[in-house]
């Protein structure tokens, strides 16, 4: 590849233009899903490909390091200016479509930014121990969006699955589509927040939902209904379970709910429990 001395503004400037062509195509037409789709020619993208490595290797100065500053400000930028805007003051399942939505945006953004900036991940990132491209833009994202965010948006997905549970209609694919958004977070430098906020979360709201099935099942129903009915909710569990949650989470949930309403401690302690303040109140009816 031919080395040129590129000014940097002059460089930067056709940068920007590109950048800000992903951007309006973002805005104004959302993202096309077929993979085959592309916003720039093959020589478009290798020119500005050839405009980033000229600003790198080019001799007093080289601009490796002004290039990367200016890539992690228009990622915070794009965050404040049209991210964070569009997903505040939303609530309940719109929140959740606007997270799907904006995360599929920033995807396609990335997708572009580390074609362009791919030089910098093959010689800048190691050298100055920096992340590379990708994982600079998930890092921005986690920290500007999903702390502020995640809150509302992880006890709106225990809502839906606790309403699902109690057979009212809820968009599974939606709910889907987000815990994805949460478990692509994960990077080099990053924890995986599905694991770390989601999956406690799942399991402790799961667990006070199951607790309190319990007491009204043994309550209510014969010793045989109620394992008749434990059988039919873990199926039923099972069943929901994989249609949106990760498949690593999905004996977790078994083993929690199984114990909540299927150990045989907990029952027979429930069982005497019940028997003896059936025989305060002179009743011999409790079904235990």
């Amino acid at each position: 590849m031919a080395l040129r001395v590129v000014d940097f503004h002059a460089g930067w400037e056709k940068i920007q233009r590109a950048i800000d062509r992903i951007v309006s195509f973002v805005d104004d037409n959302g993202v096309i899903r077929d993979e085959n789709f592309r916003l720039f020619s093959a020589s478009e993208s290798m020119s500005i490909y050839e405009t980033v490595y000229n600003l790198c290797t080019q001799k007093d100065p080289a601009y490796e390091k002004e290039l990367y500053r200016r890539y992690e400000g228009f990622l915070n930028h794009h965050i404040n200016t049209r991210v964070l805007p569009a997903m505040r003051g939303k609530s309940g399942e719109h929140l959740l479509r606007e997270t799907v939505n904006s995360f599929r945006d920033y995807k396609f953004i990335m997708r572009w930014m580390t074609l362009f900036f791919l030089y910098l991940d093959q010689f800048f990132v190691g050298r100055y121990n920096r992340p590379t491209i990708r994982n600079a833009a998930l890092l921005i994202l986690h920290n500007q969006v999903y702390e502020e965010m995640k809150g509302d948006i992880i006890s709106t997905v225990l809502s839906l699955i606790n309403e699902d549970r109690d057979g009212k209609p809820v968009d599974r694919a939606l709910v889907k589509q987000v815990l994805e958004v949460v478990f692509d977070l994960q990077s080099e430098t990053l924890n995986v927040p599905y694991q770390t906020d989601f999956e406690p979360a799942l399991l402790d709201s799961s667990g006070a939902y199951y607790a309190l099935k319990m007491a009204n099942w043994l309550q209510n129903l014969p010793y045989p209904e109620y394992m008749l009915q434990v059988v039919e909710c873990l199926n039923a569990e099972n069943f929901r379970a994989m249609q949106y949650l990760h498949p690593s989470t999905v004996p977790k949930l078994l083993e929690r709910t199984k114990f909540e309403i299927a150990n045989p401690d907990r029952i027979d302690a429930n069982c005497l429990a019940g028997k003896v303040q059936q025989l305060k109140l002179g009743n011999n009816s409790y079904y235990c």
